[in-house]
C-alpha cells in the first residue's frame, strides 16, 4: 500500500481506516506515515496527522520513537489546526515519556489558556494535561483554574469535557 498516493489522491475516513489497519497489521510501515506526515506538502501533513489518533487507540507503542517530532509540530507557530489537533488526539491515548512529559504539559496549558485556539485543541489538550496531571497532583490546581475559566464561555464539548475532568479532580 502507498501512503503517499492514497493521501493525495482523497481525504476520508475510508483511506483513514486503511492506513490505520494497515499499520497496526504491519507496524513497521509506521515510519512510512510519519515520514509522509513530516515532509509534507501541507495538505499531505494534515491527511497523514488524522490516522494517528486511531494508531494511538489501538497501539499506542508505535508512537513511541515519535515524541520529539510531535513537540516539534505542536510548536509550529502557523501549523495548521488539524495537525495540532490530531497530534493531541493521538497523545491523550499514551503514556508520555518522562523526558517529554514537561514540554507537552507545558504546551497544552498554552493551548487552553488561549482564547484563539479552536474548542477540539482545548478539549484535547484538557485530557492530556489530566493524564499528566495522574503523576503530578501539583498541577491539578492549575488545570482545574483553567477548565473553570473556560466552561462558562465554552462550547457544549468544552463544557462536557472539562466537567467530566473537574468530577476527576476534585474525587
Amino acid at each position: 500500500m502507498n501512503f503517499k498516493s492514497l493521501l493525495e489522491s482523497e481525504h476520508s475516513k475510508t483511506t483513514t481506516n486503511l492506513i490505520v489497519n494497515e499499520i497496526c497489521e504491519h507496524p513497521e510501515k509506521m515510519d512510512e506515515l510519519m515520514k509522509i506526515f513530516v515532509e509534507g506538502p501541507i495538505r499531505t501533513t494534515q491527511r497523514a496527522a488524522w490516522p494517528l489518533g486511531f494508531i494511538a487507540e489501538k497501539k499506542p507503542n508505535l508512537l513511541a520513537k515519535y515524541y520529539d517530532i510531535f513537540i516539534n509540530e505542536l510548536h509550529k507557530p502557523n501549523n495548521h489546526d488539524a495537525v495540532t489537533r490530531n497530534i493531541l488526539r493521538a497523545l491523550q491515548y499514551t503514556k508520555i515519556p518522562e523526558k517529554h512529559q514537561g514540554i507537552i504539559l507545558n504546551r497544552c496549558f498554552e493551548f487552553l489558556n488561549d482564547v484563539n485556539q479552536p474548542i477540539a485543541i482545548k478539549a484535547f489538550s484538557m485530557t492530556v494535561a489530566y493524564n499528566l496531571s495522574k503523576q503530578y497532583p501539583d498541577i491539578k490546581n492549575e488545570l482545574k483554574i483553567s477548565i473553570e475559566n473556560l466552561i462558562p464561555h465554552g462550547s457544549a464539548g468544552i463544557k462536557s469535557r472539562g466537567n467530566k475532568i473537574l468530577k476527576q479532580i476534585n474525587k
